[in-house]
């Protein structure tokens, strides 16, 4: 078994530096059903209980789509990707507004 205290110093020493929307599942490579334009910068917070939670909310202009899923990236690498809870159908452009992305360690 591995310790939250372990998963903690793993997790910290990922570098995340980015998040990008899906309107479904990424796929591997979490190039699947990325939504063009929809990204932006992100910071994590410090592990705990060995998850990394961003930081701060986040504004995301998007165009008319479903924004359901997200990919985390560093440097150019995918990191992890996840699902929101409860999917957000925009039928114009308008502003996600993103308030959980986690690294998770399992």
């Amino acid at each position: 078994m591995i310790t939250d205290l372990a998963k903690n110093e793993g997790l910290n020493g990922i570098i995340v530096n980015t998040i990008k929307l899906h309107s479904g599942a990424p796929g591997a490579a979490a190039t699947d059903n990325e939504i063009a334009g929809a990204s932006s910068a992100i910071t994590l917070a410090a592990a705990a209980g060995g998850v990394r939670e961003m930081e701060n909310a986040l504004d995301i202009d998007v165009p008319p789509t479903t924004v359901s899923h997200y990919s985390l990236w560093g440097g150019g690498n995918l990191k992890s990707t996840g699902s929101f809870s409860t999917p957000e159908t925009y039928a114009a452009p308008g502003t996600a507004k993103i308030t959980t992305a986690t690294l998770t360690a399992t």
